[in-house]
């Protein structure tokens, strides 16, 4: 079996390794050589929705043949020459990852590396780029993401800003509410005296008014 290790893509805190290997695979048109393509982290929707993207230049059209992806007829000189290619994929979920399974049918033999050594260096490296485009996309679908949680929190700093901005004029409207409220109770404190000595006069004036009743009597 002939192992290539094909791409280690690092961006930022993000590190992808793929890796290559060619197998004896079951598909619709029986057991054939295959490109077996390991990719890790991802799952089968992302990559086969990538792959119609990647393989969409070959000026082929691509559709879902039984388990698998067949592209008719596909333009990929490096590795069909002057002469169309069918290529077959399959994705294989193995845990947490993906096999990409990828055949190349030349057109009365799948490709393999004994047999066209040049063509399947070539694949190797159609497949390589796949790898770097499909680390490239899911960094990019990272990059939007954390943008979106980063502009989801900056809203969230700005409505609490604003809020801590009403805290503050509600402190200090309370704060004259109160300066206000300590003014009246100062008032209310006099005015309570000074009403204090009218009922006392009143007192005063009505025991004179029942004295003079009491003597007229």
């Amino acid at each position: 079996m002939r192992v290539l290790l094909i791409c280690v893509f690092t961006l930022a805190l993000t590190s992808i390794q793929a890796q290559i290997t060619e197998d004896q695979k079951s598909m619709s048109a029986g057991m054939n050589n295959a490109l077996v393509l390991e990719l890790p982290g991802v799952d089968d929707a992302f990559v086969e929705k990538l792959w119609k993207k990647y393989i969409k230049p070959l000026n082929a059209k691509t559709k879902k043949n039984r388990s698998e992806w067949f592209t008719d007829d596909a333009s990929l000189a490096s590795v069909g020459g002057s002469n169309t290619i069918d290529i077959y994929m399959s994705a294989e979920e193995l845990g947490p990852d993906i096999n990409l399974n990828v055949w190349f049918d030349l057109g009365g033999a799948y490709l393999n590396s004994d047999e066209h050594p040049n063509r399947y260096v070539e694949a190797e490296k159609y497949l390589m780029r796949f790898a770097l485009f499909m680390a490239k996309e899911k960094t990019t679908l990272e990059l939007e993401s954390q943008e979106k949680t980063l502009g989801k929190t900056e809203s969230l700093l700005k409505r609490l800003e604003r809020d801590n901005e009403r805290y503050h004029r509600d402190i200090e409207v309370a704060k004259e509410k109160i300066r206000l409220s300590e003014s009246n109770i100062e008032t209310n404190l006099v005015e309570q005296e000074e009403t204090r000595k009218l009922i006392e006069a009143q007192l005063t004036a009505i025991e004179k008014i029942r004295a003079k009743l009491a003597a007229l009597n």
